[in-house]
């Protein structure tokens, strides 16, 4: 039987002639995900043996990683905002320039409301809304998503963090699912929305393209078509003074200023930039009267 340093080693070696990025990281991760261990834990007990069927279980999973399936896919979990997330293949992967679209939105809900009222489009495994309720004292906090899969994990880690009372998710496009069921307006919308220029899909690295689903990836031809969709449907269910904050590729921030500007509704745009420096978040917000609109 092989020990836990023995099995490091030796997937971390794998994955390296397979040009893996974070080899070794890749390798800890996958062993203790297969003997159900943390990798500090996996650090500290070398010696340890794997059982037969771990170690079976491990050279599935290390050849899954070999073919470039993410890391997050393999072991079924992904960290954002320091909090621990279920994922699974077909979902797509939080990113850690989406932290800047979750700052945003907390520095505005706590500024405008003791409860606010948030809506998260395209929630995915419900990463940037369970960050928002876990982040503020109070408010609500609804979340929608087309894919049924996606709708399921972020169901899933809504229960994972004990927050039934306080998180709605829902299927369906857009806002579609919720509009029957909007008893008030909504403070803040957030978005990380498939922003990629379909163009430029097949140039993705292997991991992105070949796994991850292609409709949370492809914005349309100019990698637009849901943000103006989300443009033209967010006014009327926002609150005066309301702000939209949506996440997108820095080489469209121009475009979504120039079709913000183009709607009367909003004003107040700006553009944040991510822990990197590039621009990342869009923020703008609805005017203060609905009149002429």
């Amino acid at each position: 039987m092989m020990l836990i340093q023995e099995a490091v080693d030796h997937c971390a070696s794998y994955l390296e002639g397979k040009k893996i990025e974070s080899s070794r990281l890749s390798a800890e991760l996958i062993v203790g995900h297969v003997t159900s261990l943390s990798r500090t834990e996996v650090l500290s007990t070398p010696n340890r043996k794997l059982t037969n069927t771990e170690e079976t279980n491990l050279d599935v999973a290390m050849k899954e990683r070999g073919k470039h399936k993410p890391l997050p896919y393999i072991i079924g979990e992904v960290e954002f905002y320091s909090i621990p997330f279920s994922i699974s293949s077909g979902v797509f992967i939080p990113r850690p320039e989406t932290e800047t679209l979750v700052d945003a939105a907390l520095d505005i809900a706590k500024e405008i409301s003791d409860a606010p009222k948030i809506y998260d489009l395209g929630t995915g495994c419900g990463n940037v809304i369970i960050a928002l309720a876990l982040n503020l004292d109070d408010g609500e906090f609804w979340a929608s998503d087309i894919s049924n899969n996606a709708v399921q994990t972020a169901s899933l880690n809504v229960r994972r963090h004990d927050l039934q009372n306080y998180v709605e998710v829902k299927e369906g496009q857009l806002f579609s699912p919720m509009r029957k069921e909007l008893a008030t307006e909504f403070d803040i919308v957030v978005s990380n929305p498939p922003y990629i220029r379909s163009g430029d899909i097949p140039k993705l690295p292997p991991q992105i393209k070949d796994f991850e689903p292609h409709i949370a990836l492809d914005g349309g031809r100019d990698g637009m078509s849901v943000i103006k969709s989300i443009l033209d449907g967010a006014a009327p269910i926002l609150k005066p003074g309301g702000y939209v904050l949506l996440e997108a590729d820095p080489i469209t921030m121009p475009s979504i200023r120039s079709e913000v500007q183009r709607r009367t509704c909003y004003e107040d745009f700006k553009v944040l930039p991510d822990a990197s420096g590039k621009d990342r978040v869009a923020q703008f917000r609805t005017k203060a009267k609905k009149i002429g609109w």
